[in-house]
């Protein structure tokens, strides 16, 4: 498999490979750092984790291919990825490839674990449901992706493709992250405002285990931004 589809480490059955195969042709060319092999890596996390949990790893392993799967919409439109009206896209596009193979009401727990991905601790929302087994797995999985050296090379991309800045000489003012708002700021101020804050917020055992130690790179790396940048905001 790893011949036709990069870096697809992951056994999955044949009647994954025209899911696969859909999320390559969409998403291999995207460039702010939520593309086709953020999407593998995503579902090979999300399918390790599933594993170890003992939850289905078959919704795991979809919901972490499809999760980005409308991020170029997003950028070229505003609309939210996970939104409303992604969901019912994603319905659409993907019921007749997967509702045979996962049934009608799996395929809904995929749906609803992308469609509650982009929740944070730390923006808030203290009156939201209780997260699902699904969500969980999910949110851990994209998180881990998002943090140490693989989560440093994908900031740059995606300040890169947003236009932003490496740093500013502004006093940082405390600020979270927003997933419903345009990128705005710089990369540097992107580590404080999400990076840094998402090992805190790992549901299960097993993502607090595996973004522990890429947690701690990042730490390292910030602090050597600083030095170099002679920054001292923190």
């Amino acid at each position: 498999m790893s011949s036709k589809f990069p870096f697809v480490r992951l056994a999955f059955p044949a009647w994954f490979e025209p899911v696969m195969e859909k999320v390559w042709l969409k998403m291999n060319d995207d460039s702010t750092g939520h593309d086709f092999l953020h999407a593998v890596r995503v579902m090979e996390l999300a399918a390790d984790l599933a594993a170890e949990l003992q939850a289905d790893k078959e919704i795991a392993m979809t919901a972490g291919l499809l999760h980005d799967y409308y991020r170029k919409e997003e950028k070229q439109t505003g609309r939210l990825h996970y939104g409303h009206e992604a969901i019912d896209e994603l319905r659409r596009e993907f019921e007749s490839l997967l509702e045979p193979f996962l049934d009608e009401v799996r395929f809904e727990r995929v749906l609803q674990a992308i469609s509650r991905h982009e929740e944070y601790p730390f923006t808030g929302g203290d009156d939201r449901a209780p997260l699902s087994i699904d969500e969980q797995i999910l949110q851990d999985a994209d998180r881990i992706d998002a943090i140490g050296a693989i989560g440093i090379g994908r900031t740059f991309m995606f300040g890169g493709a947003h236009g932003l800045s490496l740093a500013d000489d502004e006093e940082w003012s405390g600020g979270v992250f927003d997933p419903d708002q345009k990128p705005s700021g710089s990369v540097y101020r992107h580590f404080y405002e999400k990076l840094l804050n998402l090992s805190d917020g790992m549901h299960t055992v097993p993502g607090q285990r595996m973004a522990a130690e890429r947690h701690q790179f990042l730490v390292h790396f910030v602090r050597q931004l600083e030095h170099e940048l002679k920054l001292d905001h923190r």
